[in-house]
């Protein structure tokens, strides 16, 4: 049996019915935005809110805690819940002995910040470091690490000079010699300082099979010569020419190809 049609009243009442609910649908959203926006409001605060203690952990070796402080400082404002940690971070890791910062609130009113210091591998150039990732960084000078090798070049090229200086080291590492300083010029021309002094001039164009022609002929040609050697240019094609201590050159062997 069809429905039965509504009659003009009952069609109005149904209208009245829907429309209420909507206005009432429409007065709780209205009800709750204000109530968010004067809750945000209210914990936005920072008199309600204070910070009370900004706590700073890691180890310091360089880095001064002053330093720090000095920089943070003026992001450090506002209550828990407003404090720009963003800004913080950057304001952290904008410090030359700085690697790494995280920053964390912790109820109810404290602000941690986690500092991961700069660990230096190596000199660079002259005046800076390079850090494990082979990135430079220029501290203020102050105390400083001590025993670390001297290396050099452009700082576009610094990751690779630091892997190359790893490369040498290990290849050296079979004649118990130690790498001192590893230095790429604008040329791309590559030259290496052992301990005892000894400049070994790798040249542009294939250094590093140039180096392990030094490693060959180590036995036959430098061993237990090492204290009167001044320097070996391995810039040859075929070879190379040995400085001693004495005298200005010798044992020149093939054409020199830099």
């Amino acid at each position: 049996m069809p429905d039965k049609a509504l009659s003009p009243v009952q069609q109005l009442q149904t209208v009245l019915v829907t429309h209420r609910r909507s206005l009432s649908g429409l007065l709780l959203l209205g009800v709750l935005a204000v109530t968010a926006t004067l809750g945000m409001r209210w914990m936005s605060d920072p008199y309600r809110f204070p910070l009370d203690v900004v706590e700073v952990k890691g180890e310091f070796r360089y880095m001064e805690k002053s330093a720090l402080q000095t920089a943070v400082a003026p992001h450090a404002t506002g209550g828990f819940f407003t404090v720009d940690v963003d800004s913080i971070r950057a304001a952290a890791e904008a410090l030359p002995w700085v690697y790494r910062a995280k920053v964390r609130r912790i109820w109810p009113a404290t602000l941690r910040l986690h500092i991961t210091e700069q660990q230096a591998v190596a000199n660079w150039n002259d005046s800076g470091y390079l850090n494990v990732a082979g990135e430079a960084f220029y501290p203020p000078v102050g105390m400083s690490p001590e025993g670390l090798p001297q290396l050099g070049g452009p700082d576009d090229q610094a990751g690779r000079v630091l892997q190359r200086y790893r490369d040498v080291s290990r290849t050296l590492q079979s004649l118990a010699m130690r790498v001192t300083q590893l230095t790429m010029d604008k040329r791309r021309a590559w030259t290496l300082h052992l301990e005892n002094g000894v400049e070994l001039k790798l040249g542009r164009a294939h250094p590093w099979q140039r180096l392990q022609l030094f490693v060959r002929a180590y036995p036959s040609v430098f061993d237990g010569r090492m204290a009167d050697l001044k320097r070996v240019d391995m810039r040859y094609s075929n070879g190379f020419s040995v400085y001693w201590q004495q005298q200005d050159a010798s044992e020149v062997i093939a054409k020199r190809d830099t």
